[in-house]
């Protein structure tokens, strides 16, 4: 009788080859840092019909010129970097029900609190402000400890520590609150994601040398 495959273990090791360069947290990294950068950078323009206008579509733009740039990059650095080092491993696609929550929830947490704030009245409403990074915070965190016990990647439970030790400590420097020290976050935690993201492609090119770069 044949031994049974662990479908499980072969799932997790291909998603685990497919995070060991550090590829992807660079790319996560610089994704979040360009598209938060760029909402922030159109939010502090001066306010105004037209200037409104230019910089809601503008932003949307460059997000999507940012988006394409980067997932463009990341494949060829994938063909360029990893492939030729330790081959090619399919990428186990998530399920549908996955799929769906990751386009859904995410956009409706963000409209969510987007509108909720602005509808609380009185000191209510500072105070959720205020809120609004830790409760970010602790949702990243939260995701970066699930997805670095499920993978097994201490790194992402190093990113998920550093993600609850950034809230506060962006709270004593600056007085944003609601959206803008969301946004403030997010691009604190994409600039950490992409330093990790970069540290660990630079072990995996040293362990990993191309077939012709090995000694004799």
């Amino acid at each position: 009788m044949e031994p049974t495959v662990d479908v499980d273990a072969v799932t997790l090791r291909a998603s685990q080859y497919w995070m060991e360069d550090g590829l992807v947290e660079l790319m996560l990294g610089l994704l979040i840092c360009g598209q938060f950068g760029v909402y922030m950078a159109a939010g502090a323009l001066p306010r105004g019909p037209i200037t409104d206008f230019v910089s809601t579509f503008g932003a949307q733009a460059f997000c999507l010129a940012i988006t394409l740039s980067i997932f463009g990059g990341f494949k060829k650095l994938k063909a360029r970097i990893t492939f030729p080092r330790t081959g090619y491993v399919a990428l186990p696609k998530p399920s549908r029900t996955r799929r769906v929550a990751m386009i859904t929830l995410v956009p409706l947490a963000g409209v969510a609190m987007a509108l909720a704030i602005p509808l609380v009245p009185g000191s209510y409403e500072v105070w959720l402000g205020r809120l609004a990074s830790p409760a970010a915070a602790m949702l990243l965190a939260a995701c970066f400890i699930g997805g670095g016990l499920q993978y097994k990647q201490p790194s992402m439970l190093w990113e998920g520590l550093l993600t609850l030790l950034f809230a506060p400590f962006l709270s004593l420097l600056t007085n944003l609150s609601g959206m803008k020290a969301v946004g403030l976050l997010m691009i604190t935690v994409g600039v950490s994601m992409a330093i990790i993201g970069a540290l660990r492609l630079r072990s995996f090119l040293k362990a990993h040398p191309r077939p012709q770069e090995t000694a004799a």
